[in-house]
């Protein structure tokens, strides 16, 4: 019984120590990087990397040339020889590329860009962390599209092309927040939203009135909330984070915290 015990812990060692894991990680937030594409000058084999940015190059053991490459990131070629020195793990340097592929807001389904006869803009997730905006309304401003109307500092009232309040709709995940019945002054009801719960905000100019209805003639600004995460392994997986600010000039205090439950099958977020 010994024997057989010692013989199967002998084969599980051969066989991890056989299997070489690369991860892949973004240089300036050192977050894993997915599907990104690993090829071999030596053999005609693709490889990309999961949800961890992890991928088995045990069949590439001993090539002279790996490219390492995603779109948006500057491409790394090095050899088997010097991932194994630095413990497989690669860095990507973000370049300065740039490709907003898809809107949603302008037809309400997925569309490229180039199809869409109006002008749309995005926020991405990126800007927000490198704004780090006091409200939604801030947050509108990042774009430098957008003039927002503030009578004081805890307001906040979009105005595109002259039209505001019930001649522009705001959508949350699809569902508005507004109708044509609102005021025709300025109105702050749009920092009811959390800037820090709002995965991505797209807007759109010019009439949306075929789509949206009569109260969307100046333009359409979406909102879409943060989306659960499916774990990418059989087991639960929790992530989350937080954020604390205080600010001198208003006063501002500022306490945020959400947190994503996944399982294969369900997954719920919440903050």
């Amino acid at each position: 019984m010994k024997k057989l015990i010692f013989l199967l812990l002998f084969l599980m060692s051969f066989f991890m120590s056989q299997a070489q894991v690369i991860t892949v990680l973004d240089q300036e937030n050192e977050a894993p990087l997915e599907l990104v594409m690993i090829v071999s000058d030596r053999d005609n084999v693709v490889l990309t990397t999961n949800a961890r940015g992890q991928a088995d190059i045990s069949e590439f053991g001993g090539a002279d040339s790996i490219q390492i490459r995603m779109i948006g990131y500057a491409t790394v070629t090095m050899s088997y020889y010097e991932l194994e020195n630095q413990g497989f793990q690669v860095y990507l340097v973000p370049n300065s590329l740039e490709l907003d592929q898809f809107v949603v807001s302008a037809t309400k389904w997925n569309q490229s860009s180039a199809e869409v006869p109006q002008k749309v803009i995005s926020i991405t997730p990126k800007d927000v962390a490198f704004m780090n905006p006091q409200t939604t309304a801030d947050l509108l401003s990042v774009s430098g599209q957008v003039y927002v109307q503030k009578s004081q500092q805890g307001g906040g009232s979009p105005m595109i092309r002259g039209f505001a309040t019930n001649r522009l709709l705001y959508t949350v995940d699809g569902v508005r927040m507004n109708t044509a019945i609102f005021r025709g002054g300025n109105i702050q009801n749009v920092i009811s939203l959390d800037a820090f719960a709002i995965e991505s905000t797209e807007i759109s100019f010019g009439p949306g009135s075929v789509i949206y209805g009569s109260d969307a003639i100046g333009g359409v600004m979406s909102f879409q909330t943060l989306k659960p995460k499916l774990s990418v392994t059989d087991q639960l997986e929790v992530t989350g984070k937080a954020n604390m600010r205080y600010a001198t000039a208003n006063k501002e205090k500022t306490v945020h915290a959400d947190f994503n439950i996944g399982l294969d099958k369900w997954a719920f977020v919440t903050s």
